[in-house]
């Protein structure tokens, strides 16, 4: 799990890239407005997804540490 939202959250960064890139085109009078769509939808969904998935796998260590602190007395 932890992996997993290791590559969704540098997925995330590559897609703002995406974005960045488009919009920077602009500057050169070559901008791609699909690049920028795609890098914010996708960025966004890539951040929400690993903060999502980090927060499960928090509680899930939470409730495994409290079960050890329990068996331990």
């Amino acid at each position: 799990m932890r992996l997993l939202i290791l590559l969704l959250s540098m997925g995330s960064v590559v897609f703002y890239g995406y974005a960045l890139a488009g919009m920077g085109g602009f500057l050169i009078g070559r901008g791609r407005l699909d690049y920028v769509l795609f890098g914010l939808f996708l960025g966004t969904a890539s951040a929400i997804a690993s903060l999502l998935l980090w927060r499960r796998w928090l509680l899930q260590m939470e409730t495994e540490m409290a079960r050890e602190m329990g068996n331990g007395k």
